[in-house]
């Protein structure tokens, strides 16, 4: 009776199947085969046929396309985006700052020993004055947001699109001088899914001050609330919002997005992390784990297993070398946005090197960065290191920034 039961379960799933590819159009079986490619070779086709512009520039294809992309149906590898820049003094000893973009294509072969990777370098070019910065502050679904200049800007790698943001409603020029002119700075900034509303946004969190001596000097400054403000893609404008942090809040990293939430690493008596609700626009503050008594450090956040982790360090002062002594790894348990639990992952260390963290890439997979800027895949179960030959670059690099990337065909439109 039971086989009986199977074989005709089996034949109603086969049926079933065979229905759906009968209704399935030209155009679906077309779309299917579409929404498995790069972007590269995207670009390329809405070039050659009209009606594949049009599939491609269709909102539900481009969804389709990113689920591909982040469930890596399509791929054994993992790509990493990295950052960094360069100083060229020039004969007459003025500078300028150049900014270089690669993406690393990481994969191991079926029995987990051998590291295979390629390189892509990005010619990226920004508008920039001379002595500009960018710098990263957000990344979501194959859109990157920075800071270019004095600009908020979105950029999609993959396909190449920018969008330069609309000017800051709280950001002021800054005063010539004077007593108790405000002047206020930008502080951070996060950009996520808004899975509510069905739309991407962007946080900005704007530090201000006031000075109570004409000169301006340090001394003299007199810290005021922050102030935050939100701009939404479809109305392509930015309204203030409410926020409750101590004015003494410094060092908001890099922002991490994970399931409508922006996080980043920040600071003021103590080291903690701060969250932003992009569907209630509500900011949220949540207690690292207390390592202080230990002589550990937390430096950043990054994405784990799709869950928010930090890492806390202890360098080896016995002399100046400032080795990296010991690393810990803390995995959020339960990411709601709100408060959290932490567990230790994972202790690495003691290394050989001023080895950084960049990014976890996989989960014994470390990308981390030397004392004499070279990119090194470390893994943690091994302590196995391995180089990344990335073309060499004559001045000195430095600034790295990395983060897990997933090539997609959104729009910052």
């Amino acid at each position: 009776m039971s086989q009986v039961r199977k074989s005709e379960t089996l034949k109603d799933s086969v049926t079933e199947m065979t229905q759906v590819r009968e209704s399935e159009t030209p155009e679906d079986r077309v779309a299917e085969i579409l929404s498995r490619l790069p972007p590269k070779s995207l670009m390329r086709f809405k070039c050659i046929r009209k009606s594949w512009c049009t599939v491609i520039n269709n909102p539900s294809f481009m969804a389709k396309h990113l689920s591909n992309s982040v469930d890596n149906k399509f791929s054994s590898s993992t790509c990493i985006l990295l950052h960094r820049s360069q100083m060229p003094v020039f004969p007459d000893r003025s500078w300028k700052r150049e900014y270089l973009w690669s993406m690393i294509n990481l994969s191991h072969d079926s029995d987990e020993h051998n590291l295979y990777y390629d390189v892509e370098d990005l010619n990226i070019q920004f508008p920039l004055e001379d002595h500009e910065h960018v710098s990263i502050h957000g990344y979501c679904n194959g859109i990157v947001c920075l800071i270019v200049g004095k600009n908020a800007v979105l950029y999609n790698p993959a396909t190449r699109e920018l969008k330069q943001l609309p000017d800051s409603c709280l950001l002021l020029p800054s005063p010539q001088g004077g007593k108790f002119e405000l002047e206020s700075t930008f502080q951070g900034m996060g950009f996520g899914y808004d899975s509510k509303a069905k739309e991407y946004k962007i946080v900005k969190i704007i530090e201000n001050c006031e000075y109570s001596d004409d000169e301006r000097t340090f001394s003299h400054r007199i810290a005021l609330p922050h102030t935050a403000e939100v701009y939404v893609t479809t109305t392509n404008s930015w309204r203030v919002i409410e926020i409750e942090i101590s004015s003494d809040t410094y060092n908001c990293s890099c922002s991490v997005y994970l399931k409508g939430f922006c996080y980043w690493f920040a600071s003021d008596d103590e080291e903690y992390i701060l969250s932003f609700d992009l569907g209630d626009d509500i900011f949220h503050r949540i207690q690292l784990p207390y390592r202080k008594e230990s002589g550990f450090l937390f430096y950043g956040l990054f994405l784990y297993n799709e869950s928010i982790a930090s890492f806390c360090s202890h360098y080896d002062k016995s002399d100046n070398s400032g080795i990296l002594e010991v690393l810990e790894i803390w995995v959020m348990d339960g990411c709601d946005g709100v408060k959290s639990s932490w567990t230790k992952l994972q202790t690495l260390g003691p290394f050989k090197d001023n080895e950084n963290l960049l990014t976890f890439w996989k989960s014994d997979e470390l990308l981390m960065v030397t004392s004499d800027n070279r990119a090194i895949p470390y893994n943690s179960s091994t302590g196995n290191l391995k180089y990344i030959h990335i073309p060499p670059i004559i001045n000195k690099v430095m600034g790295f920034e990395a983060l897990i990337y997933v090539e997609s065909i959104v729009s910052v439109k």
